[in-house]
């Protein structure tokens, strides 16, 4: 009986090398993939006819895995690798969590995943031993994977540089943070801002970061202050809408002095700015406001919100591009994207003349 072994002695490469281009289970080059292929049915091999099989054909269908399907900037990204992979002949499965029990996605021939934190998951788990061309997103650099796979990297560090700029060339010195997470969270937004402003705040500095605790979601009502409403949510961190709200209600409470409020992104945003004119405070002339994303939400504003863009659609375009080239045998290297752009709304006033 032909076996592995002597698969790998005829054509000069190891047992592993064979074993991944039959399970179909891992990174090997096409030319090499096709010549182990051939070997295998020249020589009758036939311990796994299953496996073989399964190496000879393409589904055709990649699996993207996210944790938010409504989230504006991630239903972008899902519109990038959608259309990207439609474009290119292939199909999509979406998944809202890993392990979510249908294996269907196990017919995939690659995975994309919408954030770093996800993969980070899914390897340490359900995945640790799927070899599937795999790329994941990542906007904030916030996780040290167990094994190396492709990342599409968009560089939120110099975004949030081009963000405290832009408010600093318009006069903001005094620039406070708004958001759903600690300070002591590894996000290149929140890390970035704190290594800025502690030169202007100094000791104080946790007086302008405003963060929204789970006890502030479990006391305040948000019915109450956007609708009038009774009922009182459960709310999450993902919850971005309803933690700009719940941030305004802490920002004046606070009593901040700060001329201008980096949101953490533009949901959060849009929630702040419409609960601060609830409080009777004035978006730009009382107070300025900014967040990240530019999604297809700010058109729906009455007020635009000043952003700046991480190009979520464009972002997915690449994670597709790059998991539809390592399905087809290609080595594809990391990609680091600095594309930050600020997309000028109406909710940004102009102190450097004043």
């Amino acid at each position: 009986m032909v076996t592995r072994k002597d698969l790998a002695d005829r054509l000069g490469v190891s047992v592993s090398v064979v074993s991944r281009a039959l399970n179909n289970s891992g990174y090997v080059e096409a030319e090499k993939k096709e010549r182990i292929l051939q070997a295998a049915r020249e020589m009758g091999y036939s311990r796994e006819p299953a496996a073989l099989k399964k190496a000879q054909r393409s589904s055709h269908c990649v699996t993207l895995f996210t944790l938010n399907t409504r989230n504006p900037f991630y239903v972008e990204f899902h519109l990038g690798v959608r259309d990207e992979l439609f474009r290119r002949g292939y199909s999509m499965i979406l998944f809202h969590l890993p392990g979510s029990g249908d294996m269907g996605w196990n017919m995939s021939d690659g995975i994309v995943f919408s954030n770093e934190s996800l993969a980070y998951d899914y390897l340490m788990q359900s995945g640790r031993n799927d070899f599937r061309p795999t790329v994941a997103a990542s906007f904030a650099g916030v996780r040290q994977l167990p094994r190396h796979i492709t990342m599409v990297e968009y560089d939120l560090w110099k975004g949030a540089e081009k963000a405290i700029r832009y408010l600093r060339k318009h006069g903001h010195r005094r620039i406070a943070m708004v958001s759903p997470f600690p300070r002591d969270n590894p996000d290149s937004r929140i890390r970035y801002w704190s290594a800025e402003m502690f030169s202007v705040f100094g000791s104080r500095i946790d007086d302008y970061y405003l963060e929204v605790t789970d006890q502030d979601r479990a006391i305040f009502p948000e019915g109450n202050l956007i609708s009038g409403g009774q009922g009182q949510l459960a709310l999450t961190g993902e919850d971005y809408f309803e933690n700009g709200v719940l941030a305004a209600r802490r920002f004046r409470e606070s009593g901040c002095d700060a001329s201008a409020v980096i949101c953490f992104n533009e949901e959060m945003g849009i929630g702040f700015c419409k609960a601060m004119k609830k409080l009777g405070v004035r978006i730009p002339e009382d107070l300025s406001v900014i967040g990240y994303d530019g999604t297809y939400l700010r058109r729906y504003m009455d007020q635009a919100l000043t952003v700046l863009s991480l190009q979520p659609y464009l972002v997915g375009q690449m994670c597709a591009d790059s998991v539809i080239r390592l399905i087809q045998g290609e080595k594809v290297r990391n990609r680091k994207l600095s594309l930050a752009e600020i997309l000028e709304g109406e909710t940004v006033t102009d102190l450097s003349s004043s």
